[in-house]
């Protein structure tokens, strides 16, 4: 039997931690974000770089990586990129004190958003590699799902009274100066949350290091030398380059076409919570029963045909009790199934695949390689959409103009990247899977601090 309590201790925190930076990331990196851009004036291809800025940020993951692997300073170096993502976000209000140039005013959030996206994407390859060590083998799948699962609860919650708020300040006032002081306030409130965050990572332990990589950048790119490893790069970056050639203009989409307001978006973000709260959990264990491999099969099968819905959707289709077209909310209820099984998936299997002194060069390059080519998808279809312009084509019974031409492209280009995905493979495991009950009954006991028998 194993004293749980540091452990406990460890695994409570990095779930309040998640839950504050949940609330704080739902404004900077959704739809409360975006619409301070559309109150300034901007067009689909600057939203398109916005929503793209977080695969940007994962190309610095890869120095960072290069620090954790020959030092032993992942807390540190966390806390200090992970601080600077953060407040950042203070310099914000300054659009205020710009001349009339909204041009100007766009550009410079999107400075700010590509720092902290830079900064954050440096520090997350070291909390991955840091948690990670922290959570027994056993329960990976188990403790991550429904940790996803909770702090994004929490994190809609704040959304939801955020966009509300914001609601009736713009149907009081419309685009008006009124409407950006609320956003902007709401900014400053969600950095206040992001630095609550950051006080529970200063309080969670961290192992040491053991077997310091310290060849330098040769042991970054190793990771990558295996034949899955490979396989793993080609498939996740074509896997990356066809989901972000429309991914970026989804926000675009609803807010700016379907005319869709943050409470309208807020539902959509419910829905796909409700259904992402109740499947996480059961991926999970599908994952620790049967593998990541077949987790990833299903989900590419429920998520390649996505863009569609924006297609056949008529921008005029009357909302559902207001909020959201039909087909938006189907795709709310297909987002909330199994894009979370896509990204637990790839995150187990890339565990699996370095052992904890390499598993940051592995993660970072990856991150790297997929977030460079998701942000040139991106703004490919930024770029696309500004040359299309007003122009329209027609293909059968649907007109295509600039937004639904790239999601035809976009739906046609996932469908084709199931061939590579279909041929990574799964290392073996260390130990046999455990049972449902036995995963969920460890975790418990690791949270409420009772002994438990060691299964990592």
């Amino acid at each position: 039997m194993v004293n749980s309590s540091p452990l406990r201790t460890a695994l409570q925190l990095s779930i309040i931690d998640g839950a504050l930076f949940s609330v704080y990331w739902s404004v900077v990196a959704g739809a409360i974000i975006n619409s301070l851009l559309l109150s300034l004036g901007a067009e689909p291809m600057h939203l398109a770089i916005l929503n793209g800025l977080p695969s940007l940020g994962a190309v610095f993951a890869l120095p960072a990586a290069r620090l954790i692997q020959s030092r032993d300073i992942r807390k540190r170096f966390v806390l200090v990129t992970f601080g600077l993502s953060r407040l950042i976000w203070l310099f914000v209000p300054l659009i205020v004190l710009f001349p009339p140039n909204p041009s100007l005013q766009i550009w410079f959030v999107l400075l700010i958003a590509a720092i902290c996206h830079t900064t954050h994407g440096a520090g997350g390859v070291g909390w991955i590699s840091w948690v990670s060590d922290l959570v027994p083998e056993g329960i990976r799948g188990v403790y991550f799902g429904t940790r996803n699962a909770l702090t994004s609860l929490i994190g809609m919650i704040g959304v939801t009274i955020a966009s509300v708020w914001a609601d009736r300040v713009h149907f009081q006032f419309g685009y008006s100066r009124e409407y950006l002081d609320c956003l902007l306030t709401l900014i400053g409130i969600s950095v206040f949350f992001a630095l609550a965050s950051w006080a529970c990572l200063y309080l969670q332990p961290v192992r040491k290091m053991r077997n310091l990589v310290t060849n330098g950048w040769t042991a970054i790119w190793d990771s990558l030398g295996s034949p899955n490893g490979r396989r793993i790069a080609i498939s996740w970056m074509t896997f990356a380059f066809s989901t972000g050639l429309s991914a970026g203009l989804y926000t675009v989409a609803m807010l700016d076409r379907f005319k869709i307001t943050l409470t309208g978006m807020t539902s959509y973000g419910w829905i796909a919570l409700v259904l992402t709260t109740l499947t996480t959990p059961i991926w999970g264990r599908i994952a620790d029963r049967f593998g990541n491999k077949i987790v990833l099969r299903m989900a590419w099968a429920g998520v390649f045909w996505q863009p569609l819905l924006f297609v056949f959707t008529p921008y005029d289709m009357p909302h559902v009790l207001g909020l959201l077209p039909i087909t938006i909310i189907v795709d709310a209820i297909a987002g909330g199934i199994f894009w979370p099984a896509v990204g637990l998936a790839q995150t187990n299997l890339v565990i699996a695949e370095a052992p904890s002194q390499t598993r940051a060069g592995l993660f970072a390059s990856l991150g790297a390689l997929t977030g460079l080519i998701a942000f040139i998808s991106v703004t490919l279809g930024g770029v696309i959409t500004k040359t299309i312009g007003t122009h329209t084509f027609n293909l059968g019974i649907v007109t295509l103009d600039d937004i639904r031409t790239v999601m035809v492209a976009g739906m046609i280009l996932r469908l084709l990247s199931g061939i590579l995905l279909f041929r990574v493979q799964e290392p073996p495991r260390k130990r046999a899977p455990i049972s449902t009950s036995q995963a969920f009954a460890t975790m418990v006991r690791l949270l409420t601090g009772r002994k438990y028998r060691s299964i990592a």
